[in-house]
């Protein structure tokens, strides 16, 4: 799907679309842009109670992001934090903004669609493009809370420059959301998702492609910057994945949802009793699922129990061989990504990273499916014409993040999913091909 800014502002779809001009786009670059990328910040793993109260506040934001009924006993104000990777990071991407340009580390988040900037690093003053649109603005995130107000100005991502782009100057950012390493957050869903009602970049843009190649960190390195992946906007980078990509097509263009088909572990898929709407959301540390399902999953798992608001612990030398399917394929989830923490000194009871949501067959989605599973795989988010919206995944090039176990299972034996897998040659044209496919550094930040 292209949408262009002109037919968004005559649908009416525009929040005040009389008095902000149309997004307009600069000439695109025609061939792709591979930029090196890095991680930063201090690598601190929580443990414990610490580690507990994180994981509690991820559920909060999730519940409060996709609207589901808070199974939370307590909330802590001022604890929550929107990174996404186990121990408290992000990955992170360029974003030049403003004229003069500046540069912003923002996360790249599928389950959104604002771009908000945190004042404490955006100056409406140092632009001389910048437009104040004189709305509120305000969004919240479990826990936490981002407010403050809407405008305009010029930016650029992945070689893609957007002019008169809706954006949040965000002048009330709670504790833990912002650090000196993630400045704010670019979304990357679709335009019905936004708060403020309007296109984020990529739609303005008419970019109908984008992907992740998102990688793990080093944690026994005492290195605080590393490399952290590749974000390509406008298609794909083939040097990052091998073999298909298998497209499963999207249940409706809010959130990037697609049917889960299985989920289980190396003995057996637990019933997933028809709960199947999973949300990918590249903004997300963890797995989250229904209440029933996880239990039973963890059920499979020797000497596993409840930590309460739907965690659970395991012997952390337990090999768990967590799997989930989409369409036709089955991807393994390693074990050090299973793993969401230690909760002891001696390293031998872990959190687990799947969790119980508290979603039901009521709830407009059942899964949100996070980067514990999208570091295994390359992702790609498409609307492009040819292959229809979809999420797809590959299995890895060889010798990322130690390659990706994937293999092909029946239909017959998945839970009700759907998908479509399409090889990668057949679309790799219309993918790759796009004018201003850019591969963009994605940093990403540690930080306690």
């Amino acid at each position: 799907m292209k949408v262009s800014s002109a037919t968004l502002v005559s649908s009416g779809l525009l929040v005040a679309s009389t008095t902000l001009a149309a997004p307009t786009v600069n000439e695109p670059r025609s061939t792709p842009v591979h930029v090196p990328i890095t991680k930063r910040g201090p690598l601190v793993a929580r443990s414990g109670n610490d580690l507990l109260t994180w994981a509690y506040d991820q559920k909060s934001i999730l519940q409060s992001k996709y609207n589901l009924p808070s199974t939370s006993k307590s909330r802590r104000a001022g604890s929550a934090s929107l990174t996404n990777v186990q121990y408290d990071s992000s990955w992170v991407a360029p974003l030049t903004g403003g004229t003069p340009s500046q540069t912003y580390q923002v996360v790249l988040d599928t389950g959104s669609a604002d771009l908000w900037i945190s004042s404490q690093y955006y100056s409406p003053s140092g632009s001389s493009s910048f437009q104040n649109q004189s709305t509120p603005f305000d969004i919240q995130y479990g826990s936490g809370e981002v407010a403050g107000y809407q405008a305009t100005d010029t930016f650029s991502l992945a070689g893609t420059t957007v002019q008169n782009l809706h954006f949040a100057v965000a002048n009330r950012v709670s504790s833990g959301l912002t650090s000196a390493s993630m400045e704010g957050i670019m979304g990357m869903g679709f335009q019905k998702l936004a708060s403020s009602g309007e296109p984020p970049l990529w739609v303005a843009a008419n970019i109908d492609t984008f992907s992740f190649y998102l990688e793990r960190a080093s944690l026994t390195s005492s290195d605080s910057t590393q490399q952290g992946g590749t974000f390509t906007l406008g298609g794909t980078n083939s040097s990052l994945y091998q073999g298909d990509i298998s497209y499963n097509p999207l249940i409706e263009q809010l959130y990037w949802m697609v049917r889960l088909g299985a989920a289980g572990t190396k003995n057996s898929n637990v019933n997933l009793n028809g709960l199947t709407r999973a949300a990918i959301d590249t903004g997300t540390t963890l797995i989250g699922g229904p209440d029933s399902v996880i239990q039973e999953l963890y059920s499979q798992i020797p000497n596993s129990r409840s930590q309460g608001n739907g965690y659970y612990s395991f012997p952390c030398r337990s090999s768990v061989g967590a799997t989930l399917t989409f369409g036709n394929k089955q991807y393994t989830i390693p074990d050090q990504d299973f793993i969401a923490g230690t909760l002891d000194r001696s390293g031998s009871e872990c959190l687990g990273a799947f969790f119980g949501l508290g979603s039901s067959i009521q709830t407009d989605l059942q899964w949100i499916v996070g980067d514990a599973f999208l570091k295994n795989v390359y992702s790609v988010f498409t609307t492009n014409s040819n292959q229809g919206a979809a999420v797809g995944f590959a299995s890895l090039a060889s010798g990322l993040n130690s390659g990706t176990n994937s293999q092909t299972v029946s239909t017959s034996t998945t839970s009700g999913g759907s998908g479509s897998s399409s090889p990668a040659n057949k679309h790799k044209a219309s993918l790759i091909a796009v004018a201003g496919a850019v591969a963009l550094p994605a940093l990403a930040m540690f930080f306690a």
